[in-house]
């Protein structure tokens, strides 16, 4: 039996993928901890695995006003990885050390800089093997396959030739550098080098040397060479969550047209408080019934009390079980909502909000599956004149072929192989 911790930072997408993982690990008979915030306790113990609070960090007062500042379009990147990742290192750490201890393997997340640290330090010591994972092509930030940004003559420059490639990774390292001042104190604090020989805790620092899970398909990002060596790439590894379906959501998928379904995620729709009610207005254009996730109580308080004959709300259900009876799904381009859109086999019309949305929504554009409108630009009129078109036949043939290609992987048991043999080596 091993003892695996998965330390991870960020919302219900940067978890679901290690609770896959994990599931596969502790039905081979392996301890399996995730270490994350509070917050997700419930989500980690329903999974059947062990929950550790792995940050100082306290829940914001005003969720609505923290996601705002989290995905701005120029100031959130900075602020998620510098004043909320970075700036919890040292209380992490304090939290992650005792159960890396004790553990055979360590699993860091992109942001999970106090794990870094410990993966670092206690593999050189030979006390566990450290491994990296990352959720979507853009994290590997390769100069071959330069992640989109969403300006249109920005991308076209850096992605036409690989030199311009690495200009951009040269500028994007210039200009984050400082949000991981931080993670560089306090590892001299620890009596450590500001940075790992692999560089900045949010580039090629992020790497283990030992080994990364690429937890995405090449149908997504293929492999390219300036990825980490010893890059595992394993596909999607879906979370089948344990909850069903709510009967009266269950029936009403059941008793009529597929319908549209909107979806921001966990998080990006608090960020945009128009997007519901914009929504309603494109589906009432097409005259099509729709499935709204409100992801709050707070949220569905700011639509009508009564709605229109055909549209539902509801706070969350899973997309796995949603997803295959829409006519297209309207969704933020989180590279789990994306997954689970292409194993659905029905059409997206991503609307990105920040991150790695951008180079999501760019990917699934050129698959031919998904459209693409700004959250700056999604009003009603201009969503439903894009979804009147993604709802044809040669969308859906399309969507579905993609489906058919991904048809019987399983990213999380060729992650948990990968696992098991770092651990064998």
């Amino acid at each position: 039996m091993m003892r695996i911790v998965f330390a991870t930072v960020g919302s219900l997408g940067d978890l679901f993928p290690f609770l896959a993982v994990g599931r596969v690990l502790a039905a081979r008979g392996h301890r399996v901890t995730v270490a994350t915030h509070p917050v997700h306790r419930e989500a980690i113990e329903r999974a059947g695995l062990v929950f550790a609070d792995a940050s100082g960090m306290p829940e914001p007062d005003d969720r609505e006003a923290f996601t705002a500042r989290a995905f701005h379009p120029w100031r959130g990147p900075a602020f998620v990885v510098r004043d909320f990742a970075a700036a919890d290192v040292r209380a992490s750490y304090a939290r992650l050390a005792p159960l890396c201890d004790e553990a055979d393997v360590l699993v860091t997340s992109t942001l999970a800089f106090a794990g870094q640290i410990l993966g670092e330090t206690l593999e050189a010591a030979g006390r566990l093997r450290w491994l990296s994972a990352v959720l979507a092509p853009a994290s590997f930030l390769s100069a071959y396959d330069m992640p989109a940004t969403g300006l249109a003559a920005l991308d076209r420059f850096f992605r036409a030739t690989p030199a311009r490639g690495r200009l951009l990774q040269r500028l994007s390292r210039r200009v984050t550098r400082g949000w991981t001042a931080p993670v560089r104190a306090f590892r001299r604090e620890l009596g450590l080098p500001p940075e790992s020989p692999r560089g900045d805790p949010f580039h090629r620092g992020q790497f283990a040397p030992g080994g990364t899970l690429a937890l995405f398909p090449a149908l997504l990002g293929a492999p390219q060479p300036d990825w980490p060596p010893h890059t595992a790439q394993c596909g999607f590894a879906r979370y089948v969550q344990p909850d069903g379906l709510d009967p009266a959501l269950a029936e009403f998928l059941r008793a009529g047209p597929p319908p549209l379904v909107f979806s921001l995620g966990s998080t990006a729709v608090h960020a945009n408080a128009s997007f519901l009610h914009e929504s309603l207005a494109a589906a009432a254009a097409l005259g099509l019934r729709a499935v709204l996730f409100t992801g709050s109580p707070a949220m569905r308080e700011r639509l009508p009390r009564d709605l229109p004959e055909g549209i539902v709300c509801v706070e969350y259900a899973p997309h796995a079980a949603v997803f295959p009876h829409a006519a297209a799904v309207v969704h933020h381009g989180g590279v789990g909502t994306s997954a689970e859109a292409l194993h659905a086999g029905v059409p997206s019309l991503v609307v990105p909000h920040g991150f790695d949305q951008h180079d999501n929504a760019a990917r699934l554009q050129r698959l031919g599956v998904a459209d693409v409108l700004p959250a700056t630009r999604y009003r009603g009129e201009a969503a439903a004149t894009r979804l009147g078109c993604l709802i044809d036949a040669a969308h859906r043939h399309r969507a579905e072929a993609v489906a058919g290609l991904l048809k019987g992987a399983d990213g999380a048991a060729s992650a948990a192989d990968v696992i098991e043999a770092a651990f064998d080596r």
